[in-house]
């Protein structure tokens, strides 16, 4: 299950296409993700919190709102199949940390992979840190070399894109937060 299909998510779903995984998308519209098997919208998570047992691993890749603080809680988690790792590399905020730590200790899922967290950086007291289904990994996508490397042709197209009177590529909706 990928949380937040937009961009990123459309990437992850095409890089796992040679491994044959049933892939759920889950987005704000339930719009189809080309390439996933399902496409559901995330207020259907809501309503029917029992679709979260349905993957073995879930991938938070969503932004951070309103509607996505803390969607990741005590009953969600309980949801979860017991074999399940939930991979977070969207934003901390998207998980209840202490929700997260309870449930890896009890072994309500079988592990977590951060590459977020709240809070950010993590404490070096963390319990995260000693739990050994929990891999933790460094946050340094946007590194200044690769922003040097992307940033001018993304510039370029956008205001392309903007002379056409195009959506550009990295559009803020103010409504939505992202």
């Amino acid at each position: 299950m990928i949380v937040g299909a937009g961009g990123i998510g459309a990437r992850l779903i095409e890089m796992l296409e040679p491994f044959g995984c049933r892939v759920i998308a889950v987005n704000r519209s339930g719009r189809p993700v080309p390439g996933a098997h399902e496409t559901l919208p995330i207020d259907d998570l809501r309503a029917d919190p029992s679709q979260w047992g349905r993957a073995d691993f879930v991938a938070l890749l969503a932004p951070l709102t309103e509607q996505t603080h803390g969607m990741i809680d005590a009953a969600v988690l309980e949801r979860m199949r017991p074999t399940a790792f939930l991979v977070n590399a969207g934003r901390g905020g998207l998980v209840v940390t202490d929700d997260l730590v309870a449930a890896l200790r009890k072994g309500s899922i079988a592990g977590a992979g951060l590459d977020v967290m709240e809070p950010e950086p993590l404490p070096d007291d963390h319990p995260l840190w000693g739990l050994d289904n929990c891999l933790i990994t460094p946050h340094t996508t946007n590194t200044i070399p690769i922003m040097k490397e992307r940033l001018g042709a993304l510039a370029v197209r956008n205001a392309e894109r903007y002379e056409a009177g195009e959506r550009m590529e990295t559009e803020f909706d103010p409504e939505a937060g992202y």
